[in-house]
């Protein structure tokens, strides 16, 4: 009986603007690439990058943000390269799971993702792999040859898919029993609960969390990192205890939610209106911070963490907003707006008109407009901030007032609230920090 083997996947590639970094590791991307090049294995991580998009779209338990999205590339990406290698040689040991797909299994445990989401997501990943594998071979292989070809594939994911189901669930198995013996998960679930408000007794829980809640003034964070390298994401911990010592807390609890997110509250029982948290975290570090506003007691513990994660999805709807460390005062009307982002485009265009064009010349008078609402209407100032000279400012402004159809003087709430959300829904913004007029 002939072998048949799918020598030519080593001839598949994709154009340079799909190329993208994998998240796999070094060892599984040189044993690929020795097999079937580069180029294929170019293929391979960019059709996983595309699986995993599609897989947090209908699976949103996985979570959309960078590093979760990473984190789902673990398993498309292994499952793409392993599964092409598979095609293009029946001499390759397929295994049944990869260290890959073990740390992002690690990562949904600790997050609560459920088995029964993980397996529903294997079998639609099965599904896209088949079509894209199919397509690709009826794109490369000459119509004589692709009836073996197709049963190839079709045999290859069916025999790797059944492997790797029966692995994922003995590896969350074994992931979970570990987890929930941990100190760590004790705690995640007892700060669940109180977040959740389902009446956790409270001195069950400070005592659980060595934390006091009751009588004490709160200040949530969430800290969290764009990617899913535990290596960089270990010094999470050491900003928040950091910042939050320096701040005067005296009471510190920090609570991991997954391997790239950290959630951290401080104390202390004096009254207080701000910790003014501060904290240098580097400008090359893939790390960011939003600070809720001092609250006390149980409510309070919990209402400065919702403020935070507020804080959290305005970064999320603009991000353009490049700042390190956000405070949820300096972004709650946003955090308002943005809970519609359809209003938000509407509002755009009520308030700025011809101004919210995408070119570079609507996007430096948006700088200028938005410098003159914020440094109090002062045309020297904004001139020496831009540095230019007072005339051009004053050119500009007229400019700016002939095209959203009032002066900068009328409702400059409303036109500045709508520069920060425009130019905060561009990437390339300027990452300088707001603040209201």
């Amino acid at each position: 009986m002939t072998t048949v083997e799918g020598r030519w996947v080593s001839q598949l590639s994709v154009s340079d603007s799909k190329r993208i970094q994998s998240v796999c590791s070094a060892e599984l991307l040189e044993l690929a690439a020795g097999q079937v090049g580069w180029e294929a294995l170019d293929w391979a991580v960019a059709l996983g990058n595309d699986l995993a998009h599609r897989c947090v779209e209908i699976f949103p338990e996985f979570g959309d943000r960078p590093a979760q999205v990473a984190t789902v590339r673990l398993g498309t990406e292994s499952a793409a390269i392993i599964t092409l290698l598979a095609i293009d040689g029946h001499d390759f040991q397929m295994p049944e799971i990869n260290d890959d797909t073990v740390r992002a299994i690690q990562e949904w445990v600790q997050r609560g993702v459920s088995l029964l989401t993980i397996w529903a997501a294997v079998r639609r990943g099965h599904q896209w792999l088949a079509e894209e594998y199919m397509r690709a071979c009826m794109e490369q292989v000459p119509v004589q040859e692709q009836p073996a070809q197709l049963q190839l594939i079709s045999q290859v994911l069916l025999r790797f898919i059944d492997r790797f189901s029966d692995a994922i669930g003995r590896e969350y198995e074994t992931e979970y029993g570990r987890w929930m013996t941990t100190t760590a998960a004790a705690r995640e679930q007892v700060v669940r609960a109180l977040l959740g408000r389902e009446g956790y007794d409270v001195a069950d829980a400070e005592k659980e969390l060595q934390y006091s809640l009751a009588h004490r003034h709160h200040v949530g964070l969430v800290l969290w990192s764009d990617t899913n390298d535990l290596r960089r994401n270990s010094s999470l911990n050491k900003i928040a205890d950091t910042a939050l010592r320096a701040s005067g807390a005296e009471q510190v609890l920090l609570i991991p939610h997954g391997q790239s997110t950290l959630y951290a509250w401080g104390n202390r029982t004096r009254s207080i209106s701000s910790l003014h948290l501060e904290v240098a975290i580097d400008e090359e570090a893939p790390v960011r911070m939003v600070i809720g506003r001092p609250h006390e007691g149980l409510a309070g513990f919990i209402r400065t963490h919702n403020e935070a994660q507020q804080a959290r999805v305005v970064l999320d709807a603009l991000p353009g907003l490049r700042d390190k460390t956000v405070d949820f005062v300096d972004v709650h009307l946003l955090s308002v707006l943005v809970q519609d982002m359809e209003k938000v485009h509407s509002f755009l265009e009520a308030e700025l008109g011809e101004l919210a064009a995408d070119d570079p010349q609507s996007a430096t008078l948006r700088q200028t407009a938005e410098a003159y609402l914020r440094l109090k209407h002062s045309p020297l100032a904004v001139a020496n901030e831009l540095y230019v000279v007072r005339n051009t400012v004053i050119y500009r402004l007229k400019k700016i007032e002939q095209l959203i159809g009032h002066s900068l003087d009328e409702r400059a709430l409303e036109t500045w609230t709508a520069l920060v959300l425009k130019d905060g829904m561009t990437t390339c913004s300027d990452p300088r920090r707001q603040t209201n007029p």
